[in-house]
């Protein structure tokens, strides 16, 4: 049976970010964020750090924020005309009153460059437009349109030929150059400070990492509606998503992708001024054998734990627990943390024999603003691990995934990583150098290893003695300098040079690529090719 879900989206879907009014939600972009970070993450501000895209209202209480949005232009003359007001720090077209603001923008990411690997060129053609705006004190909306025509680098180019989807953008036509189109959107109304309201086709990320192993902004966008309730320290946020699934599908049908559904509750908590910690569940469900099962009310019910529903209608859907922490060392600098349950026996996690079912994912990092005290030094590390077999369930329909890829971390699991990212801005310029090794268990010889959330637990090689980098074993590390200048602040349009060093290396093959490209490009949401 065909979603009723979808109704609440209904001229909805060409609606996204692009940056943001003075209500509602920024973008979701590392680009952005790290505006404004020193500031949330500081001893004296308690906002809810760990559920983005941020809240308009929760940045607005960073001291700096007002300076933030005012853009210093250099005292030449042709800055201060209409086209290099335009160019270098306003909306291309806006519209500003008393009761409402609307804008507009075009968006691009014209970019080229040569993979040493394949001695290959590869490029980008993406362009598109962003409108947005606020109508009085409570309603908001965003919106962008993105055409692609594009080449990629030996690694990216062979896992869009497996998934038939460029990683977290849209599913490609062809074999290349792939041609394929994405919109994002969400309309938002903040009923009073207690409740804000949004119906979005677009991504969430819950964490304050760089990485998520509870939901991040790694997969395509979807339909959800988004409910978050502010009371005294507490953020309760539940969410209502359709997700789909292509994995078990022909390529080359036509017909509609089969559905599934997600209802998510994350619940933070501030303790003091610098500590967090929050809550979250998920459950994930699917149509039944009949075809008759759809939106499951059941779990429309806001103030559950989905276990005890889960029993309560016979149900075999999948859940997963998981837990977020922070603590502020300083004023600036935060330790973090993540877990991830899936399924686990506590006396099984004690044996110690590697029991396939103890599914759980771990996160422990650290980020530092202003770093050995330079202004806008940032730095970050990090440490990720998930177990074999974590995100998977007994049918193919019901993992933890959408559109090709995990809604977790982009390896999905098996594997262990470490993130190291240094972050500095001066003016317009900014420099940025990341580091990420891994290792990582792929699945060999038709047996199922744990690292493919897309197929059923049932298939699994082993039962006991399952660790992390079991199956084919994958050791990679990426190093990735990149030079931005941005020309304007408001759509983070910039110019860029990134040269990227990827080695793959394991008992059957050792790949080395090095990966040079320039172009312009409007970041206003996150691309993880760091896989």
């Amino acid at each position: 049976m065909k979603s009723k879900f979808l109704f609440l989206f209904i001229g909805f879907t060409l609606l996204s970010k692009i940056n943001f009014a003075q209500i509602g939600f920024a973008a979701l972009s590392n680009t952005e964020q790290y505006r404004y970070e020193k500031g949330l993450y500081s001893l004296s501000n308690e906002s809810h750090t760990s559920f983005k895209p941020y809240l308009i209202k929760d940045l607005k209480t960073i001291s700096f924020f007002d300076s933030l949005q005012n853009t210093v232009l250099p005292t030449k003359p042709f800055y201060k005309t209409l086209a290099g007001r335009k160019i270098f720090k306003e909306h291309l077209l806006e519209v500003r009153e008393d009761d409402y603001h609307l804008y507009f923008d075009p968006l691009m990411d014209i970019s080229g460059g040569n993979d040493s690997y394949t001695s290959k060129s590869f490029k980008n053609n993406t362009r598109g437009a962003g409108i947005g705006g606020s109508v009085g004190k409570r309603f908001s909306f965003n919106a962008t349109f993105y055409e692609n025509q594009s080449t990629f680098p030996y690694y990216i180019d062979s896992t869009i030929k497996l998934t038939r989807v460029v990683p977290g953008t849209g599913r490609v036509k062809g074999t290349g150059p792939y041609d394929y189109a994405w919109a994002t959107g969400s309309l938002t109304y903040e009923l009073n400070k207690h409740f804000t309201f949004q119906f979005g086709n677009d991504k969430i990320f819950i964490g304050d990492g760089y990485r998520s192993l509870l939901l991040s902004d790694n997969a395509f966008n979807y339909p959800h509606v988004k409910i978050i309730t502010d009371i005294w320290k507490f953020r309760y946020v539940n969410i209502f998503a359709e997700m789909q699934d292509i994995s078990i599908k022909d390529q080359q049908d036509n017909e509609p992708f089969q559905r599934k559904y997600t209802s998510m509750h994350y619940l933070d908590l501030n303790i003091g001024k610098r500590a967090s910690i929050g809550v979250f569940e998920s459950v994930v469900w699917h149509s039944d054998s009949t075809g008759r099962r759809g939106f499951d009310i059941g779990y429309l019910n806001p103030f559950i734990f989905f276990r005890p529903v889960e029993f309560s209608i016979g149900s075999p859907d999948n859940v997963l627990m998981g837990f977020n922490a922070k603590y502020k060392i300083t004023n600036k600098t935060t330790a973090y943390a993540q877990l991830i349950l899936d399924e686990f026996l506590i006396k099984e996690v004690r044996a110690g024999k590697g029991w396939w079912g103890n599914k759980q994912g771990w996160q422990l990092g650290v980020k530092s603003f202003d770093l050995f005290g330079v202004k806008n030094l940032y730095g970050q590390l990090e440490y990720n691990a998930v177990r074999p077999f974590t995100y998977q369930h007994r049918e193919t329909l019901g993992n933890y995934g959408h559109y090709g890829q995990s809604l977790a971390h982009p390896m999905g699991a098996n594997f262990y990583e470490i993130v190291g990212i240094g972050n500095y801005r001066y003016k317009r310029w900014n420099v940025e150098g990341k580091f990420n090794y891994y290792v990582a268990g792929l699945d060999s010889g038709g047996y199922n290893f744990g690292q493919n959330i897309f197929l059923p637990y049932v298939t699994r090689a082993n039962e006991y003695g399952n660790e992390i980098g079991q199956g084919e074993k994958h050791t990679i590390s990426i190093v990735t300098m990149a030079l931005y200048y941005e020309f304007n602040p408001i759509t983070h349009l910039s110019g860029f040079i990134e040269a990227t060093s990827r080695n793959d290396k394991s008992d059957a093959n050792n790949i080395s690529e090095m990966i040079i490209q320039a172009g312009i490009k409007t970041r206003l949401f996150n691309r993880y090719y760091d896989f």
